[in-house]
């Protein structure tokens, strides 16, 4: 196996074990051996679960960036890119958190340190999009980047109300997503333009 493949291997392996354990609960040794890896091997690359732990979290952070980029560069016109970004970030998130929901606090303190680089690459998307937008007349928006940073925070604090259902509570998806839609749009100032 190579040196990647055995790196990312490791990786997957402790994942799911603090996933499905608990940090607490699992070992180095554990994950050595759930790996069909040796101690040896496994300290060559991580020296404690706390550092697997933490590119555990950086692989499901990067899977979020990776999808959230394939929309900002694909064809859609940016009216639909924006909406579609939203909910991709929205819905891997919530996906990740349901997935890793066992874990102790700490793993959602080492997420909001990671977030740090994801969040100006994040914010990026979106000023991309939204200048996108203005260039082409879909948008009318004074200022991309405080709108992008905008959109960035206010994603930020509905993500948690997102992820237990608060936000679309007593409403089905697609109301929730055509709202989303109608208060996003109205705020870059949507002029309905393609």
């Amino acid at each position: 196996m190579a040196t990647i493949d055995t790196k990312e291997h490791l990786i997957k392996v402790a994942r799911r074990l603090f996933a499905q354990e608990g940090i607490g609960n699992i070992t180095m040794n554990d994950i050595a051996k759930v790996a069909n890896k040796s101690r040896r091997t496994l300290y060559t690359y991580f020296q404690s679960k706390e550092e697997l732990l933490e590119a555990s979290i950086e692989m499901e952070v990067m899977k979020i960036s990776t999808a959230m980029t394939k929309v900002a560069v694909s064809n859609l016109p940016p009216d639909k890119k924006i909406i579609k970004l939203i909910f991709v970030r929205l819905q891997l998130t919530r996906s990740i958190v349901r997935r890793n929901s066992c874990l102790h606090k700490d793993y959602f303190l080492i997420v909001e340190h990671i977030r740090k680089n994801f969040d100006s690459k994040e914010i990026a998307l979106y000023r991309h999009i939204i200048t996108e937008g203005n260039q082409k007349k879909i948008f009318n928006t004074e200022s991309p980047d405080l709108a992008a940073r905008f959109l960035h925070f206010c994603l930020k604090g509905i993500e948690m109300p997102f992820i237990n259902g608060i936000v679309s509570k007593n409403n089905d998806d697609i109301f929730v997503q055509n709202f989303t839609e109608k208060v996003i749009l109205n705020a870059l100032g949507h002029t309905g333009a393609h």
